[in-house]
């Protein structure tokens, strides 16, 4: 491989979030008695990918966006008034117990574990949950670093993130560096930031519409970074 050190992100890349959010958004519902309908399942996700935008952009606190979702969208959607921290906390216990994977996550740890890979999480996720998923799945043993947002004070984009996840890794050589994600606007965007390589994991065939960020390299299946 050309590249030593690899930069991982989590969420639909490593870890299927997709299947765990679903679980756990089911529960949070049905404890409110309210029913998760497909079209009621697929606003929530479009408000909170907003509020995670805003995150990335700095516009929106950790705290904020966490605290207050679900009692906005309860209240906008359904007219239905929640504490917004206690749905918070419910809604990330049960998403902490959730660590399905993507395609090609397990062999592709199994084999960059027979090399001189080093391997890092990068992850603007909550910190005790995205430990626990490592953990309860057996990738955290794979990785010689974790590196999570609320825990360095900056989120992907921003190239204070990668600036101090850089810092703590003694000797890198960032041309040997890969930033691996499935998000434009944080993954690849926040390689871009600071110029290191990026593979934009993207299974779906999504459309790269933007006319500015630009990934280094663009994959649909995990094993395709072997050879790199």
């Amino acid at each position: 491989m050309k590249y030593r050190y690899l930069f991982f992100d989590m969420d639909n890349t490593l870890f299927d979030f997709d299947a765990d959010e679903d679980q756990a958004l089911t529960q949070l519902f049905e404890k409110q008695q309210v029913v998760l309908t497909p079209m009621l399942k697929a606003d929530y996700q479009a408000f909170n990918q907003t509020l995670w935008v805003q995150y990335e952009q700095g516009t929106l606190k950790r705290e904020a966006l966490l605290n207050t979702r679900f009692a906005t969208f309860f209240k906008q959607a359904l007219n239905l008034t929640v504490d917004g921290p206690t749905l918070s906390h419910q809604y990330l216990a049960s998403l902490a117990l959730g660590h399905d994977l993507m395609p090609q996550s397990q062999q592709l740890m199994t084999a960059l574990a027979q090399t001189d890979a080093e391997l890092y999480v990068t992850t603007n996720g909550v910190a005790h949950t995205q430990y626990q998923r490592l953990i309860d799945s057996q990738f955290k043993s794979y990785f010689k670093g974790i590196f999570i947002s609320e825990e360095l004070g900056y989120q992907k984009p921003d190239p204070a993130y990668f600036e101090k996840v850089f810092q703590q890794i003694e000797d890198i050589d960032l041309t040997q560096a890969l930033i691996v994600g499935d998000s434009l606007t944080s993954d690849v965007q926040g390689g871009q930031n600071v110029g290191v390589d990026t593979a934009w994991y993207n299974p779906n065939g999504a459309v790269n519409t933007s006319s500015t960020i630009k990934p280094t390299h663009e994959i649909k299946e995990l094993l395709a970074l072997l050879a790199m």
